[in-house]
């Protein structure tokens, strides 16, 4: 079950009980991190992600063109440099990767230009890093970047022996124009920290994800993968869903830089308990609407109380 892990029990039971004794229990992962600035613009599937110190794009959900057949997902990350990471999870249940995943050598990892011409065919774990039972990363090879430079689209194949495979398709060019625009804003985003004119992760930038840390809980956590999914692939769709995201990112660094520091940590226990979780699981079983009415109702109360000179979207007030 979903609650059934001590650090999300922890979090709904300070949030019930509401008193500061619980406080020093809670790990303060934030607080280790060095400060960045964070900006995230859409391109197509991927994202265009830029802070103070890096440049580099993503799509948090990989589409699989077996979707029926693949119990794998997967989530792709490209550096300024092209230098690429492949990350693959387990299936949406939770289940485990399969044992020998790693070591055999008929596992592979395939890219192939739009006429078919295979390019790459390594063993998948050729480089891997962050191995666990339900997650590991694939760098992937150098040609793989001169590929993403150049072409117009790419192929990806994960290859499981002779059993099944994997496979989707990337478009480069919105790639290329992700990596362009993440690049010129790392120096803007530099001078930005520079004159304090915007929030660090330090400070949480992002309410669940703020929410997700004082409980020392994974940046691949249920709760987190769950929300990217929908506010990614859910979320664009809905009238306004694009402009609701913008208010969201312009929105949450004041409200955490808002929240008092003598009940900062009890209070996003609560709103985690309150909203986080339950939108996670709302947008997991597929009830959307519920999803975003949760968070919707999260948005309005926490900006009427700690932003309320700042402009909101109907699509995210509770009405």
């Amino acid at each position: 079950m979903l609650l059934n892990t001590r650090r999300r029990m922890l979090g709904l039971l300070a949030a019930a009980i509401g008193t500061s004794r619980l406080v020093p229990l809670v790990p303060h992962a934030l607080a280790a991190k060095t400060p960045e600035c964070f900006q995230l613009q859409p391109f197509g599937e991927w994202k265009g992600v830029a802070t103070n110190t890096q440049a580099g794009a993503r799509i948090g959900q990989v589409t699989f063109a077996e979707s029926d057949t693949c119990d794998l997902r997967a989530e792709i990350q490209v550096a300024a440099s092209y230098d690429t990471k492949l990350v693959l999870f387990g299936d949406p249940e939770g289940a485990p990767l399969p044992k020998d995943f790693l070591i055999k050598p008929d596992n592979r990892i395939i890219a192939k230009t739009e006429d078919g011409t295979t390019v790459v065919d390594e063993p998948l774990c050729g480089v891997c890093t962050d191995i666990r039972d339900d997650k590991v990363s694939i760098i992937l090879p150098l040609s793989t970047g001169a590929l993403f430079r150049s072409a117009k689209s790419v192929e990806m194949v994960v290859k499981l022996g002779d059993a099944k495979q994997c496979s989707f398709k990337l478009n480069c060019e919105d790639l290329r124009k992700a990596l362009d625009w993440a690049v010129q804003r790392n120096d803007s985003l530099a001078q930005d920290l520079d004159d304090k004119r915007c929030t660090a992760p330090s400070q949480g930038c992002f309410l669940t994800t703020a929410c997700c840390e004082v409980l020392g809980l994974d940046d691949d956590c249920f709760e987190l993968r769950t929300l990217r999914r929908y506010r990614d692939q859910v979320l664009p769709a809905l009238p306004g869903g694009s402009d609701a995201i913008a208010t969201y990112y312009r929105l949450a660094p004041s409200i955490l830089k808002r929240l008092p520091q003598n009940e900062r940590a009890l209070r996003l226990l609560s709103i985690y308990a309150r909203f986080i979780l339950p939108s996670a699981i709302a947008a997991r079983l597929g009830w959307n609407r519920i999803a975003h009415r949760l968070y919707a109702h999260m948005m309005g109360e926490l900006a009427r109380e700690f932003a309320p000179d700042e402009p909101l979207l109907p699509l995210l007030t509770d009405q």
